[in-house]
């Protein structure tokens, strides 16, 4: 305990003050600095609040307008009354299966029970792993304690702090600076509600086109039979794959590991990463006994510095000449309309293609007298077994 304290007291209170008197300066020159950003950019900020409420009033109008659709198509599904009986025959037969499943499951569960584990050899390999842990500790604790020995050069760590709080402070400047002129810009807000009430229109569009193709939808009528041969086969296809995991898991209970041949594999493993942390350890002490040259550290810090500020330099030029730019709305809502006239052909399209699909009509007795057919032969399996 006195060696830690002798190696935690390197400061003096003299240079504690110090270092506190530095933070304090800074705290107070970052606020006067927010202080006084507020009190210019303040009107600014009541203009800009102004308009947010404009522009969310108006999207609350569109929001209300959505609800009223979406409550109405609401209503008309309300109308719709599903057929109760069919679901209740497809229920259960799922619930059939799942009790199959879960039988199945319950005798794996108790040949599983009557296992009995070699609990002597699993003893004696737990025993060499905790041998190994109490052999990684100590040299840990020999590690802990030359490391406490070891005492750090204060003067040019503080030297280094000092660069790096001046390279802060004149980035914080930097972008201060940046962001004065971007409050400068001032943009054009009628342009940008005409290209708002262009994408509304558009949605509003898309909306209608869709009520329209979920109407057609719900006149359908489905050709239960079909559906019904194509679930026979996945059905049969999945009683096969059970039957064959059954007999897989039997063959596996079957079977009795070596442990004796697995111990000596295991104890191989474990003579191999001692070897190998005795090597690790070796390079740690070489590791500990290299001094780095702080100098020149400090001088690639220094050129890494000039770099790093003389690209920020260059980005805040190319910023300057984008905001001197001003882009053609025009043009840009002709390709707007080009595409969305093209997105509309192509929804046609789809619809003639869904339209032609809905007008065939599947056989759906022919699929559940199949099914019924291949269910009452699993069933007599079962009884057989």
């Amino acid at each position: 305990m006195r060696k830690l304290e002798e190696n935690e007291n390197h400061l003096t209170p003299e240079e504690i003050e110090k270092q506190k008197k530095i933070v304090n300066e800074l705290y107070k020159k970052e606020k006067e600095e927010r202080e006084q950003y507020l009190k210019l950019t303040e009107e600014q900020r009541k203009k800009a609040f102004e308009e947010s409420k404009d522009l969310i009033s108006n999207l609350i109008s569109e929001k209300s307008f959505l609800r009223e659709k979406q409550r109405e198509k609401d209503l008309e599904r309300m109308k719709i009354k599903p057929d109760i009986e069919q679901k209740g025959s497809a229920i259960e037969k799922t619930i059939g299966e799942k009790a199959f499943l879960r039988e199945k499951q319950r005798e794996e569960d108790l040949q599983r029970i009557e296992l009995k584990p070699d609990i002597k050899g699993t003893g004696e390999v737990i025993s060499k792993s905790v041998d190994q842990k109490v052999f990684m500790i100590e040299k840990k604790r020999e590690s802990d304690a030359q490391r406490l020995k070891i005492k750090p050069d204060l003067e040019k760590t503080s030297e280094a702090i000092s660069k790096s709080i001046d390279e802060k402070a004149f980035l914080i400047e930097k972008k201060k600076e940046s962001d004065s002129q971007r409050f400068k810009i001032k943009p054009d807000l009628e342009k940008a509600g005409q290209a708002i009430e262009k994408t509304i229109s558009e949605k509003a569009f898309r909306i209608d086109k869709q009520r329209e193709e979920d109407m057609k939808r719900l006149e359908l009528k489905p050709d239960f039979r079909k559906t019904g041969e194509a679930i026979s086969k996945t059905v049969a296809e999945k009683a096969f794959r059970i039957d064959k995991q059954r007999e897989i898991d039997q063959k596996r209970m079957e079977l009795k590991p070596d442990v004796e041949k697995a111990s000596e594999v295991i104890s191989q493993s474990v003579s191999e990463k001692a070897f190998r942390l005795e090597k690790q350890r070796e390079a740690a002490e070489e590791r500990k006994k290299i001094k780095p040259d702080l100098e020149k550290v400090g001088q690639a810090i220094e050129k890494t510095i000039s770099e790093k500020a003389f690209r920020i330099d260059k980005q805040r030029e190319e910023d300057m000449k984008r905001l001197e730019l001003k882009p053609d709305l025009e043009k840009a809502g002709e390709a707007i309309e080009k595409i969305i006239s093209e997105k509309a052909f192509r929804r046609d399209k789809q619809r003639e293609e869904d339209l032609k699909r809905m007008e065939i009509k599947p056989d759906i007795k022919g699929i559940s007298e199949k099914i019924e057919g291949e269910i009452k032969k699993i069933e007599e399996k079962k009884k057989e077994e």
